[in-house]
Parts: structure tokens; C-alpha cells; sequence
């Protein structure tokens, strides 16, 4: 079924919003439907989401088992403050500790990644009392609230600046492009040597945290050395400094185990979560170290924190993760996708590196693969090309600022399906080379 609006209704909505030019911004899609890797427009034209809708869905869109949930659960309590328990949170907090790495069994919950990490500075914080100051990593993202976006690559013309607090961005290493020609361990050394260089002088006064995506997300896919990530916790033992990662996009599945952590056997002091953990729904939340002291009452309540319906449709998502093994099926498509993607990389030249592991897929489209220069255009052209052709694929950054095409489909993505979006995109490059757009 596509649903259809009344044309005059939708031109009102589509020039009244805040965040779109005052025309209205033409190139968004109206979308009506999505079920597993599928979206459907206002036409009834028929897309394959390779973006899992922001990676959200990690499980595919229109579970069953995750709607009926949010079903039973809306006609029973759609809504209850955060100081009141629900069956749907005692499950979901009794599920989520079963799964989650090392001893970080204490849980906090809100709706939306930003404010997730800032439940995480918060946290710090309050148990680094004395501490001023939380380093993130150049090409960082974390959301974009005033706070999380102060954190986060730098924003071209900012006009938040004013009211934004201070974080310290500190170089990290990346494989494709180490620094001055050094090795990738090189490069590693390097910046680890910076990092510490930065908490023992850079700084005035003490640092509560240093906070990392393990693979960095809107900042380009960056997937950094296990051993940078070591040096990093070991950095923060040696200074009593608490380790954040932040595994919004990461967790549940995306890297083919259900978190980085996992995946690279780090153990940060706090971990974020977020986006594929509620099926469709918004849930965002923290995992914390039993170490740590834990929120005051007033120090960090949300009214809709405890949104009960996303907590049931979140319990059906992770059970069904887990029962369908998709951190394996992950895992297969990423290799797939890895492999025709080297394949291309031998006929298509725009392509400068392919990023991994598993469903965290992405390639650097570049001008010249000796320069490695980005080539922002190639991307766009990719971008809205497969629209036409019925495959939506990811970009990085915004405003046309990114080089890199995403490959993220929900977990759950057939063989097929990823085979079809490849063979578009591998079509696509051969039209951007045949028209000598670089």
C-alpha cells in the first residue's frame, strides 16, 4: 500500500520546515513504506535502502516480531517517568547486560545519540570531579546538539560557537593516509604520543575522559589499528583518565560482532548506544563500568527517557539479532561486498580504498589514487544517481563535503539484494569514468 498526500498539504509541509530552505529542499524523497532492505516513495517507486535509514535498522525495516512488540506495548502504557519502572525496561536492562562487554553492567537510557553522550561526559564528570577537559579525535563525530557538536569535526561557519563549550581535538591515525610518509605504526605512535603529550601539557587542568568512535563514522569510516586503541586504554590506566567509546553506529551487530568492543577486545569505562538497538524506534542509551558511581537524583533524567513502547520493540530487535545470527550474516555480506569491491577497485579507478569490517562497508572515491585527492563530486554523482536507479547508498560528512559512499544495508540484507546495489554502483563508476568526472 502507498500512501498517498493531498498535493496542496504537502507543499504547505515541504516549505514550512525549519531545517530546509524556505522553497522547500526538492531533492528529498517522500517516503510511505519500508519493509526489510526496501523503502517505497509517494509514487510507489521501489528503493533499496543501503543506509539502514541512518544505519538504524540493523534489522531489517517492518519486523514483525518488532512491531507486534511496539503494538501490545502501546495498548497497554505508551508512557511512563523515569522514576517508575516498566516491564519493558527491567526486560530490556536484564537483556542488554547479558550481552554487553566486560563489566559495564550499568545502564542509562534516553532517546537520541546526543544526548546519549552527554549522559557519557556527564557521567565522567561526576566521578572525575577535579578534571576540566574531555579529548576527542579530529574527524570525530557525535552528534549534534550544542554540546555533542562542539565535539565533533569542525562545522564550517558554526553559528554556535559562542555558547559551544571547549573540547581538545587531537590527531588519530588513519591507515590510507598515515602522516609525513610514515608507516601505519608510525603514525600510530605518533598519536599516541600526542595524546599524552596533550594531557600532560597541552591542557590546564585535569581530563575526565578521552572519547573515540572505534571506527569513526560521518568523519570518513576510519577504521583505526587495534593497537591504537590499546594504547589509548592504556594511556588512560597510566593517567586515571576513563576511557568513552562511543558505539552508536558501531553496536548491535554492524561490525559482525554485537559491538566494536567486541570485535577489536578493548574495554572502555563507558560505552553509548544507540541507533540499531530499537528496531525503528528512538532509544539511545549508556553501558557503565560497575566501577563508577552512579547519577544523583535531578543529575540526569529525561521525562521520555524511559519511552516503554521502544523498550519493547528494543527487546524484540536484540533477541531477534541474536536468534537469527546476524552478526554471522553481517559478517558473510561484508566479505562479499569487500571482495566485488576489490574486483572493481582493479577496473575503477575513482576508487581509492575500501573501508570494512563486515556491514561497516564503505569506499574513498578519489581524483587520483597517487594524490589521493577526494573527490567530493564523484560522491554526490553516486549518491544521486542511484536514486534514479533504485539503490539508495550513504555519503559522509554533508553539504557535499565528503568523498566516501556508504555500503550499510540492514543485517538481514539477502545476498541478492547486496549483489543488485553493487552491480549499480560498479554501473554507476563506469558512467562518472565514461564522462571523465573525477
Amino acid at each position: 500500500m502507498t500512501i498517498m498526500v493531498n498535493p496542496d498539504i504537502a507543499e504547505i509541509g515541504k516549505t514550512s520546515f525549519i531545517h530546509d530552505p524556505r522553497e522547500g529542499d526538492r531533492s528529498k524523497i517522500t517516503l510511505t513504506k519500508a519493509e526489510g532492505s526496501y523503502v517505497w516513495d509517494e509514487s510507489g517507486k521501489k528503493y533499496l535502502d543501503f543506509t539502514s535509514q541512518a544505519w538504524s535498522n540493523n534489522l531489517g525495516a517492518g519486523d514483525p516480531r518488532v512491531i507486534e512488540a511496539a503494538i501490545a506495548q502501546t495498548r497497554a502504557l505508551t508512557h511512563a517517568r523515569p522514576t517508575f519502572n516498566t516491564p519493558a525496561l527491567l526486560e530490556l536492562t536484564a537483556l542488554l547486560r547479558s550481552i554487553t562487554p566486560g563489566d559495564l553492567n550499568r545502564i542509562g537510557y534516553c532517546l537520541h545519540g546526543s544526548s546519549a553522550v552527554e549522559m557519557a561526559m556527564k557521567l565522567a564528570f561526576k566521578n572525575k570531579p577535579d578534571a576540566k577537559h574531555i579529548l576527542v579525535l579530529q574527524d570525530a563525530y557525535h552528534g549534534r546538539s550544542i554540546t555533542t557538536m562542539a565535539a565533533s569535526w569542525p562545522h564550517p561557519k558554526n553559528p554556535f560557537s559562542a555558547i559551544s563549550p571547549t573540547f581538545h581535538r587531537v590527531p588519530h591515525p588513519d591507515a590510507y593516509r598515515p602522516r609525513l610518509g610514515l608507516t601505519v605504526d608510525q603514525d600510530v605512535d605518533l598519536c599516541l604520543q600526542l595524546m599524552e603529550d596533550t594531557i600532560t601539557k597541552g591542557v590546564d587542568g585535569g581530563v575526565a575522559a578521552i572519547m573515540v568512535e572505534p571506527i569513526m563514522g560521518n568523519g570518513g569510516h576510519i577504521v583505526h589499528p587495534k593497537r591504537y586503541h590499546q594504547g589509548l586504554r592504556d594511556i588512560c590506566d597510566r593517567h586515571g583518565i576513563l576511557l568513552i567509546w562511543d558505539e552508536i553506529q558501531s553496536g548491535f551487530g554492524r561490525t559482525g560482532e554485537m559491538f566494536a568492543a567486541d570485535w577489536y577486545g578493548i574495554q572502555p569505562d563507558i560505552m553509548t548506544f544507540g541507533k540499531g538497538v530499537g528496531g525503528g524506534f528512538p532509544l539511545a542509551g549508556i553501558f557503565a563500568s560497575d566501577k563508577l558511581e552512579h547519577f544523583e537524583g535531578g543529575e540526569d533524567q529525561l521525562t521520555f527517557g524511559h519511552f516503554p513502547v521502544a523498550m519493547a520493540a528494543a527487546v524484540a530487535c536484540v533477541k531477534a539479532i541474536i536468534d537469527d545470527n546476524l552478526c554471522a550474516n553481517a559478517r558473510k555480506l561484508g566479505d562479499y561486498a569487500t571482495t566485488r569491491l576489490e574486483e572493481m577497485m582493479d577496473r575503477r579507478k575513482l576508487i581509492g580504498h575500501i573501508r570494512g569490517p563486515a556491514l561497516f562497508v564503505s569506499c574513498e572515491l578519489v581524483k587520483d589514487r597517487e594524490t589521493k585527492e577526494p573527490s567530493p563530486r564523484a560522491a554526490s554523482e553516486v549518491f544521486r544517481r542511484g536514486l534514479e536507479k533504485g539503490v539508495i547508498f550513504g555519503e559522509s560528512r554533508y553539504l557535499g563535503l565528503g568523498n566516501l559512499i556508504k555500503i550499510k544495508p540492514p543485517l538481514d540484507c539477502s545476498m541478492e539484494d547486496m549483489a543488485t546495489a553493487l552491480d549499480v554502483f560498479d554501473e554507476i563508476l563506469g558512467e562518472l569514468e565514461a564522462e571523465g568526472i573525477s
